[in-house]
């Protein structure tokens, strides 16, 4: 059991098990040993919450996003940020990579989904949705994204949605 002292949003493993992360209010991300969970590391990720952490599969990079609106894209093995996304305006609830890590999803209260290519930086698609967006999931083998959340002026709205990635050729 590991004890914390401020509120931690999110939690992930690496690819290989032997380490935990931690994404908190304070925009760090705290990475600790496993299995005993003493603290390893602290990376100062972002300037304020940091809501939500999500590694790529092949597990070369991690993705943690913020109340600062910002996706900061990190090298696992070097632990340095390579790439900044910012193109949404509200707080980053929901980050998520595909399958073949070649993608990156982020969603937030704005009027889309950014998706976006890990290795430019570059969008590849705006994917427009009604309302707040709280979780999103790629499928395990296909470029089939998987998101929810909240409707427009708050309204909860029950459905699950899917999108599939149109031909990148």
């Amino acid at each position: 059991t590991m004890k914390f002292t401020i509120d931690v949003n999110e939690i992930t493993w690496n690819k290989n098990s032997d380490l935990f992360f931690a994404a908190t209010v304070t925009g760090h991300v705290e990475i600790l040993d496993f299995p005993d969970l003493k603290p390893k590391h602290t990376i100062h990720a972002h300037t304020s919450n940091c809501y939500c952490i999500k590694f790529s599969p092949d597990g070369k990079y991690f993705a943690a996003g913020s109340a600062d609106s910002l996706v900061s894209l990190w090298d696992y093995d070097e632990m340095t940020c390579v790439k900044t996304f910012s193109r949404l305006e509200w707080p980053i609830r929901a980050v998520g990579f595909s399958f073949d890590s070649k993608l990156l999803a982020s969603a937030s209260e704005d009027v889309y989904i950014d998706i976006s290519s890990v290795d430019t930086g570059e969008q590849v698609f705006q994917l427009p949705c009604s309302g707040t967006i709280n979780t999103l999931a790629w499928h395990p083998k296909n470029l089939l994204l998987a998101y929810a959340g909240s409707g427009k002026h708050g309204r909860e709205e029950e459905d699950i949605k899917l999108w599939s990635v149109p031909n990148l050729n």
